[in-house]
C-alpha cells in the first residue's frame, strides 16, 4: 500500500502548470493528494484533490494564510490520509503548507520553479506578504529545497537559503509524448507574449534575417499576451508573414514541436526581477528534436549546449539572435543533426521517468529522516 503524501498548490490544476501533477508520474511507494484552495482545472485520472476551504475554523482561509491556523477539522481531515510528507510547488504555497507540516509533524519539501526565487516582490523584505515574512522560517525547517535548475539554486543561496537543503530537481518531459516527427522548415515559439518570455527579441531579430531566407521557412508564433497588439505592427511593417494561432491547448503542443525544426527560447530577466528557472519548452523542443536558438538566460545554458544542440546568444540581443537564427535557417541538414543531438542529451537530463523517481526518492529520504515512514 503507497504512503499518502500531500501536494500542496494553492492554485489547484491550473493549465499552464501541467508539470505539476506530471512529476509523480513514476511514483510507486508514494501516494499524492493535491491540497489547496483555488480550483482552477480537473483533478488529473488517478489522482485525487482535497479543496482546504471547507475545513477551516472561525476565520477562515484568512485565518489559514494570514495567521497560520490549522483548525482542528483541517488537522484532522489530514491526518486520516496518514501523510508522510508534505511537498508545495513554488515558494509561496510552501509558506502556506509550513503550518500544515508544523500540525502534522511531518516534513515539508519545497519545489522553487523560477519568480518566486528571483522577482523583487519575492526577495525583499517585507511584513505585508505571506511568503516574504515567513521566508526565513520556511528556509529553516523545510527538510529539502528542491530548484528546478542550478540557476534557481544560486539565486536561493545568494538570498540566504542555506545550500545544505538544496538539491537541483529539474522537470521531466514525457519521452513518448515529445517526439521527432517529419520535420519541416518551421521556426515555432511557443510562450506568453510577455516580457518574460523574451518575445519582443525575436520579433525584432525577425525583422533583420535576409526576406530571402525567412521565404523558405515558416514563422509560427504560439501564444497570446499582452505584447501582441505593441509587436505585430513590427512584424507587418517589415514584410514578414507568421503563423499566430493563439492560445494552444496542451495536448496540441507536441504536433507543433514535431513539425517545426527549430525553437526559439528568447526568455530574459523582466524588470520585476522574474526570470525562467528552465523554460519547459527548451526540454519539449530538444525532445521532438528541435535544435535550439536561445538566449543564455536562467537555467537555458543547463539545457541548450551551444554549438552542439542548438545556439545561446546574450539576453535582449536581437542582432545576435538574427544572425544565429539565418545560421540555423541556411543550413537545413546541420539544424537537424543539432536537434538529434539535443534528444540524446534530452533523454539522458530530462527524461519524465528518471526525473520523477528521483522526486520520489527525495521524499522518500526526508520521511525516513524525520521518521514519518521506518
Amino acid at each position: 500500500m503507497p504512503h499518502t503524501i500531500l501536494s500542496y498548490s494553492d492554485k489547484l490544476f491550473t493549465p499552464s502548470e501541467s508539470f505539476i501533477p506530471r512529476a509523480y508520474h513514476a511514483f510507486e511507494t508514494l501516494r499524492p493528494l493535491f491540497i489547496g484552495h483555488d480550483r482552477k482545472g480537473p483533478t488529473p485520472p488517478g489522482f485525487e484533490a482535497l479543496e482546504l476551504g471547507a475545513f477551516h475554523g472561525g476565520l477562515g482561509e484568512t485565518g489559514f494564510k494570514q495567521l497560520g491556523l490549522v483548525g482542528r477539522e483541517l488537522r484532522e481531515t489530514l491526518a486520516h490520509f496518514n501523510p508522510v510528507a508534505i511537498h508545495a510547488n513554488f515558494g509561496k504555497s510552501g509558506a502556506y503548507a509550513l503550518p500544515i507540516a508544523r500540525a502534522l509533524k511531518i516534513p515539508l519539501i519545497v519545489t522553487y520553479h523560477g519568480g518566486d526565487a528571483t522577482k523583487t516582490s519575492n526577495t525583499k523584505d517585507s511584513r505585508l506578504r505571506v511568503y516574504n515574512r515567513r521566508r526565513q522560517a520556511l528556509w529553516d525547517e523545510a527538510a529539502l529545497l528542491l530548484p528546478v535548475s542550478d540557476f534557481i539554486r544560486r539565486e536561493l543561496l545568494a538570498k540566504g537559503a542555506p545550500d545544505e537543503k538544496m538539491v537541483v530537481q529539474y522537470n521531466g518531459v514525457d519521452p513518448e509524448k515529445f517526439t521527432p516527427g517529419e520535420k519541416e522548415n518551421v521556426l515555432l515559439f511557443a510562450g506568453r507574449w510577455m516580457e518574460k518570455k523574451g518575445i519582443e527579441t525575436l520579433i525584432r531579430a525577425l525583422t533583420k534575417i535576409d526576406p530571402a531566407i525567412l521565404s523558405d521557412w515558416r514563422i509560427r508564433l504560439l501564444g497570446d499576451g499582452e505584447l501582441k497588439p505593441k509587436l505585430l505592427p513590427l512584424l507587418e511593417a517589415a514584410g514578414v508573414k507568421a503563423e499566430l494561432p493563439g492560445w494552444i491547448p496542451a495536448d496540441e503542443m507536441p504536433r507543433h514541436f514535431e513539425e517545426a525544426a527549430i525553437a526559439c527560447v528568447p526568455s530574459n530577466r523582466a524588470a520585476s526581477g522574474d526570470a525562467e528557472g528552465l523554460p519547459m519548452v527548451c526540454m519539449e523542443a530538444m525532445f521532438a528534436g528541435c535544435a535550439l536558438a536561445a538566449t543564455a538566460h536562467a537555467g537555458i545554458p543547463e539545457c541548450v549546449v551551444d554549438g552542439e544542440t542548438g545556439y545561446l546568444v546574450e539576453e535582449r540581443d536581437a542582432d545576435a539572435l538574427a544572425d544565429r537564427l539565418t545560421k540555423l535557417m541556411s543550413d537545413p541538414a546541420a539544424t537537424r543533426a543539432m536537434g538529434e543531438k539535443g534528444r540524446a542529451r534530452a533523454m539522458e537530463k530530462f527524461n519524465l521517468n528518471i526525473q520523477s523517481k528521483k522526486l520520489e526518492s527525495l521524499i522518500l529520504d526526508a520521511a525516513r529522516k524525520a521518521g514519518t515512514i521506518s
